[in-house]
């Protein structure tokens, strides 16, 4: 069933970039310094959207991995916590 959703929302967000596309095929002038470029302006929006992505990226992908990193500790002292729990759980029902 989610794999039926993926497939449908796939194709369902590849018909809308078509659809955008075709309808935005306007040639647009873009001046950087001493550059000026003509491209159109779906190419435009789609070269800068995934320039924002990739920056995301670089951005977020270091706080991740510190996000995992301390997840991971402190897994690991939750375990140390329980084990010494039930050793001092067990000791107390033996008395």
């Amino acid at each position: 069933m989610r794999q039926t959703t993926n497939l449908i929302l796939t194709i369902i967000t590849l018909i809308l970039i078509v659809v955008f596309t075709l309808q935005n095929t306007n040639e647009v002038n873009i001046t950087l310094l001493f550059w000026e470029i003509k491209t159109s302006l779906a190419l435009l929006i789609f070269s800068i959207f995934s320039l924002g992505v990739i920056i995301a990226i670089f951005i977020f992908t270091p706080i991740i991995i510190a996000l995992k990193s301390k997840l991971k500790k402190d897994e690991k002292i939750i375990s140390e916590l329980q084990e010494t729990n039930e050793t001092y759980s067990n000791k107390q029902l033996e008395k």
